[in-house]
């Protein structure tokens, strides 16, 4: 497989995986699912996905914003929105449409980390026994009841999580996951930062997640500092940048 076509075929799954994919309509571009979101490029240095949602379309012609991806015709510049986005968004604007676009780096994870990440701290895993033991612990504020219960059964992915004095203090979850992938959710609690207990967290949580999936994603926003200082440790692979429009 072609770089770009590699590049191309896991930015996809990235979206999918995210924001749910399906086929377009004559228009050259990609249809999102996820009702909030009005388009989407994920792109990199050989290869750009665009995905539009319900609006889309309508959106996209206002901006004049056909081609500009497909062609190649924008270089790739990390950090930077690409210019069809920049367009969509203004056009929603212009239409008394409030947009937020927003963007950040996404990852993959390799096959095996190249380190072992020790924890500091106990750490529970999402199997039988950490599941019976994560009932016990008092749950995070952030954490609606309902989210909580769901998370701690497995019900909504595979968890690692550090525990301090019968509290979560570092949680790599999953938020989001089709057949092939998954995608990779960190929070720690305030006061611990900084102690090497995300990098831990995650690096447990990819174990587990390998298990019965192919691919392996992290991403985070461009203004999340500590989330890629993760990355950075964990010596994830950088893919590109996702950039949405909401």
């Amino acid at each position: 497989m072609e770089r770009s076509s590699g590049e191309r075929e896991l930015l996809a799954l990235e979206v999918d995986v995210v924001h749910g994919l399906g086929p377009g309509e004559g228009d050259g571009a990609l249809r999102v699912a996820d009702p909030s979101v009005r388009a989407v490029v994920a792109w990199s240095p050989g290869a750009r996905v665009l995905a539009l949602g319900a609006e889309g379309p309508d959106v996209l012609r206002a901006a004049d914003g056909f081609g500009d991806l497909g062609d190649m015709g924008q270089a790739y510049a990390p950090g930077e929105p690409p210019d069809v986005l920049v367009r969509i968004s203004a056009a929603c604007t212009a239409a008394g449409d409030r947009a937020s676009l927003r963007g950040g780096p996404c990852f993959t994870f390799p096959e095996r980390l190249a380190a072992d990440f020790p924890s500091p701290l106990p750490l529970l895993l999402s199997d039988a026994e950490g599941r019976a033991a994560a009932r016990e612990l008092t749950r995070p504020d952030n954490w609606r009841p309902g989210e909580w219960a769901e998370l701690i059964s497995g019900a909504a992915g595979e968890w690692a999580m550090a525990v301090h004095d019968g509290s979560p203090v570092s949680i790599c979850h999953t938020p989001a996951a089709n057949a092939r992938a998954a995608e990779a959710g960190i929070w720690t609690r305030a006061d611990f930062r900084g102690r090497g207990l995300a990098p831990a967290a995650v690096a447990a949580w990819s174990r587990r997640a390998r298990r019965d999936k192919q691919v392996l994603f992290y991403s985070t926003t461009a203004d999340n500092h500590a989330s890629r200082s993760v990355a950075r440790t964990l010596g994830l692979a950088p893919l590109g940048w996702i950039w949405t429009v909401r």
